[in-house]
């Protein structure tokens, strides 16, 4: 996969949120807050099951885009079905109802270091950790497992989202407590519309997405994903 949805929709809610910021008055390095970190990888996970989930055809153009460089036509060709059947038994080990679980992304407060990511603290991230290729092709790899689950599992995405609605609303006086900014989750039409504005964002500001081949849009309705193209 050579693209970067999962980076660039994090990397765009910590600048909406003001980060990253000095790390102090005397050092100009910038740096992200652990826990804030986390938080806007958590909400790229939503994001990215809310697109699989809510807008079938938009998450199949995105991925024709991700791999777009596939022959589609070869039988080593990328194959949803093949995908979605090898993941259920884990999607089952974890509950199936939770995409956050689904794909238990690498949480940065509560490490002191990462093994893959070398000299990651726990309070706070470098923004050129945060930029590090590694990085960005593990954020790829947790928007692509949501991306997937979403699709192939429409009704409990939205069970999930009204449950995590709460949840999120629960916990905000922690955050405000700790002095971070982080946003209530807005209701599930907003971010369908905020996430469709990201999206053309990226294609202004990466590439256009990808036309959906037959071969997917074929193998996607055979899922049962109701396909409008």
């Amino acid at each position: 996969m050579s693209s970067i949805f999962g980076f660039y929709y994090v990397v765009g809610l910590l600048r909406h949120i003001g980060w990253p910021k000095r790390r102090s008055l005397f050092n100009s390095e910038a740096v992200v807050n652990s826990l804030v970190l986390d938080s806007a990888i958590d909400q790229m996970i939503d994001w990215s099951a809310s697109i699989g989930a809510c807008c079938p055809d938009l998450a199949l153009q995105i991925i024709a885009t991700m791999f777009r460089e596939n022959n589609w036509n070869s039988e080593d060709s990328f194959n949803i079905l093949k995908v979605v059947s090898d993941s259920k038994y884990l999607w089952n080990e974890r509950g199936n109802n939770n995409p956050r679980d689904i794909v238990k992304p690498f949480k940065f407060s509560k490490h002191k270091d990462a093994t893959s990511l070398k000299d990651l603290k726990k309070d706070v991230i470098s923004s050129k950790d945060l930029k590090d290729k590694r990085m960005q092709l593990a954020l790829e790899q947790y928007f692509f497992e949501s991306l997937i689950w979403g699709l192939a599992n429409s009704s409990s995405f939205k069970i999930y989202f009204e449950t995590n609605e709460k949840r999120q609303k629960d916990r905000l006086p922690l955050y405000e407590k700790a002095g971070l900014e982080i946003d209530s989750i807005p209701p599930l039409d907003q971010i369908l519309k905020e996430g469709e504005e990201i999206l053309r964002g990226y294609e202004k500001e990466v590439r256009p997405l990808s036309p959906i081949p037959q071969k997917l849009i074929k193998d996607a309705l055979s899922l049962g994903i109701e396909v409008k193209r």
